[in-house]
């Protein structure tokens, strides 16, 4: 259970964070939610689907990571093995929260429960001026990046949703050897009507940003042969 807490520097100045990414520190996760500018970057490496939000009920965009709900296929020895991590990983043990007292201004959390939090090696969280170091400034800046996205996320699903474009889509894995997985709750682009859309549809989509990425997001479901490459060499050394 996380434990977000406002960050200031007089209470958390001695905090570091661990360097790296890890099943220890917190990376063991099969998906991830991600933001659609991130689509471009994401979609050399990962299988993009949506899922249902708990939370709001619509459509959030995520990133495939791994075939169970702990399993990082991209996690290695020596880290994150892919050209592009995406920012909610890069982010963490941070968030933000509206301010209650000001809905225009959001407050920078800290999960003290973080494992990726330590007093010793890592990098400091502040100058001793107290001002954000190098690599919390650089944390900030990706969560602003992912506040911003957020709003363009779900106006990108609405949009694609409206026009009939989100379909629910059945992924079985066969591994071999009487092993799959069938991972369930997931939404793709819906290729056979995107190809079908009139031309005016097609031009508003285009207007607003939203159609290169569909296509994109399409094609990223191919990306789930790469996740069953790194599965079975993962496996490799427990079936000899």
């Amino acid at each position: 259970m996380a434990n977000f807490v406002p960050l200031n520097f007089a209470e958390h100045r001695l905090l570091r964070l661990a360097n790296g990414y890890g099943a220890s520190l917190g990376d063991g996760l099969g998906m991830v939610g991600v933001v659609p500018t991130e689509i471009p970057a994401l979609a050399n490496s990962y299988p993009l689907f949506f899922r249902v939000s708990p939370v709001t009920g619509g459509y959030e965009l995520g990133a495939m990571l791994g075939f169970a709900a702990e399993e990082n296929l991209f996690l290695a020895d020596d880290g994150w093995d892919a050209a592009y991590v995406p920012l909610v990983r890069r982010c963490d043990p941070f968030a933000v929260q509206q301010s209650p007292a000001n809905p225009d201004r959001n407050s920078l959390m800290i999960d003290l429960d973080s494992p990726r939090l330590t007093q010793a090696g890592g990098d400091v969280l502040f100058f001793s001026d107290g001002r954000p170091s190098e690599r919390l400034q650089s944390i900030i800046d990706s969560l602003e990046a992912l506040v911003k996205g957020a709003q363009q996320g779900s106006a990108y699903a609405a949009a694609l949703d409206a026009l009939g474009l989100v379909e629910p889509v059945e992924v079985r894995i066969d591994l071999g050897g009487g092993v799959s997985h069938n991972p369930s709750g997931l939404f793709a682009i819906a290729e056979a009507r995107l190809a079908e859309l009139p031309a005016d549809a097609l031009a508003d989509l285009h207007r607003q940003g939203y159609l290169g990425w569909a296509y994109q997001q399409a094609a990223s479901v191919g990306q789930i042969a790469n996740l069953i490459l790194r599965k079975n060499r993962a496996r490799a050394p427990h079936a000899l």
